[in-house]
């Protein structure tokens, strides 16, 4: 937060504010008190709960005619006050177990043979699990009377599968039904409608986790309930009638388990902040990023995604496979236009977007930071990027077996990188390519990687274009297509490989989101 006082004392005022962060924080952790207590260890939560917030503050006069020189010298008190670091004394007590999290903090939860019956349906915890005060409050709060706030992972992954049902009018309401004989303890129900809502799931505003046959097991062990429950015995039967209905429609029996996490970042921010003269420029400028930030959750709905956070020019969501492309094209086009007063052709402001597709039961901690790392490869230089590096789009396809597939491009003018990956994938989802091809053209990279460029060029494409000859579409050829792109992009082994990736990462979103995406992608 920057602030421009007018006769306040800073330090007072910095004092408010910590308070205030504070207190907000002692409201939602204290909901959560009064509603777990009795699986709370009273001890630890009260040694956590306060040591939560990190609140830093610094402040320096400003002048109107100097407002660029005053706010750098801000920013770097800024930094030197972060620099000096409050190492406060450790807490931690031999023998108590970490949370699960990440490890940090001890849990707070008592020995589960303490807990109520029940007690493990409510939170939601798998066996041995173990929850901190940040995590317990992020797991369970939730506004009065309201649902949990955020559909899961799993519900994510699905849609897809969802929306390919609607679209043939294959019958969700015995499901729905079975859910709620269920109830909201096993099979939490979240807001399809309202501020807070998610409306884009409205169809199925369900746990994500009842479609999937093969986390059955752990359902009802989460829930403290049997396999032969009559309830979940209604709800298995009326999956297995979904899956025949939707089989007869030529639909994958279940949906596919991966999902996209997309994190992206604003170019050349701190530039742009750096050259504005005055407190009203400054405002405009915040301004601007706020109304891009609430553009972003609609965006991200509008491609039946989840937003986690969109802080300025920082975003990140969880999107469908199927939706992520056009997804990341639309964020960087609204960032485009949002910040169109401040670019200049010499320091463009522009929206670098990473996309990490994986599975949906790898750990959160995982997903996040496959997306932190696609994010990383988006803003990097690129081969002749002329830009050196940024504005870019980079897609990394994590499988849950060998490395990841990945490539990157830039936003420009002369091409969209999320439509040429689009049409990728509708050429390799309608069998128009042969899913050979892209392992085939990697193979032969491979054997031109000790040739001179010089010398490599004509060969490796002669090479490629008789690997396509021998090729025989299952739908309609787009062979010609393919041999177009290997004629005006393929110099060497490495624009020979980046082809073949782009091919493979085509590929698995066509296998994660078409109308052939169901189980596990190939």
């Amino acid at each position: 937060v920057v602030a421009e006082l007018d006769g306040s004392d800073p330090a007072a005022v910095a004092h408010a504010a910590k308070k205030a962060a504070k207190a907000r924080w002692s409201g939602f952790a204290r909901d959560v008190f009064n509603r777990y207590q009795a699986v709370i260890n009273p001890h630890i939560w009260n040694e956590q709960v306060d040591d939560v917030i990190e609140f830093y503050a610094a402040w320096h006069p400003c002048s109107p005619q100097t407002y660029q020189a005053d706010r750098a010298a801000l920013m770097r008190l800024l930094t030197a006050r972060k620099r000096c670091r409050d190492f406060l004394p450790a807490k931690g007590r031999a023998g108590v177990p970490k949370s699960s999290l990440d490890g940090l903090r001890e849990s707070a939860l008592r020995p589960p043979h303490e807990w109520p019956e029940r007690s493990r349906r409510r939170l939601r915890l798998q066996k041995g699990e173990q929850l901190d005060v940040v995590g317990l409050v992020k797991r369970t709060w939730q506004p009065e009377g309201g649902n949990p706030s955020y559909p899961s992972v799993a519900r994510i992954a699905a849609d897809p599968w969802i929306r390919l049902l609607q679209s043939k009018q294959v019958d969700l309401n015995p499901l729905i039904a079975a859910c709620h004989t269920l109830g909201r303890d096993v099979v939490h129900e979240f807001d399809a409608s309202g501020p807070r809502g998610h409306p884009q799931y409205a169809a199925f505003p369900f746990e994500g986790t009842v479609l999937f046959r093969s986390r059955h097991g752990d359902l009802c062990a989460e829930a403290e309930i049997e396999a032969g429950d009559p309830a979940f015995a209604q709800l298995v039967s009326a999956l297995d009638s979904l899956s025949r209905a939707a089989k007869g429609k030529g639909l994958p029996g279940e949906p596919n388990p991966y999902l996209g996490v997309l994190v992206a970042d604003g170019d050349r921010m701190g530039a742009a902040l750096s050259k504005l003269t005055s407190p009203d420029a400054h405002r405009a400028f915040s301004r601007a990023l706020a109304g891009f930030a609430m553009r972003a959750r609609e965006i991200v709905h509008r491609h039946y995604g989840v937003l986690v956070y969109s802080g300025g020019d920082d975003v990140l969501a969880f999107v469908p496979a199927d939706r992520c492309l056009a997804c990341a094209r639309e964020l960087h086009d609204a960032f485009g236009g949002a910040l169109a007063q401040w670019s200049t052709d010499e320091s463009p402001l522009t929206l670098s977007v990473g996309l990490a597709i994986a599975h949906f039961m790898e750990p959160l901690e995982d997903l996040l930071c496959y997306g932190r790392e696609a994010e990383k490869h988006a803003k990097s230089a690129h081969l002749e990027d002329s830009e050196g590096g940024r504005n870019g789009l980079a897609v990394h396809v994590h499988k849950r077996g060998g490395g990841p597939v990945t490539v990157r491009m830039n936003w420009n003018a002369k091409s969209d990188p999320s439509d040429y990956l689009q049409q990728l994938v509708a050429w390799i989802a309608a069998q128009s390519v042969p899913g050979r091809v892209p392992y085939d053209l990697y193979t032969l990279a491979k054997v031109y990687d000790s040739w001179p460029p010089e010398s490599a060029g004509e060969a490796i494409k002669s090479d490629a274009l008789r690997v396509l000859q021998k090729k025989q579409p299952l739908g309609d050829s787009r062979m010609r297509d393919i041999q177009g792109l290997i004629e005006g992009a393929i110099t060497d082994s490495k624009s020979l490989r980046r082809l073949a990736d782009e091919l493979l990462v085509a590929r698995a979103i066509g296998a994660m989101s078409g109308p052939a995406a169901g189980g596990d992608s190939p």
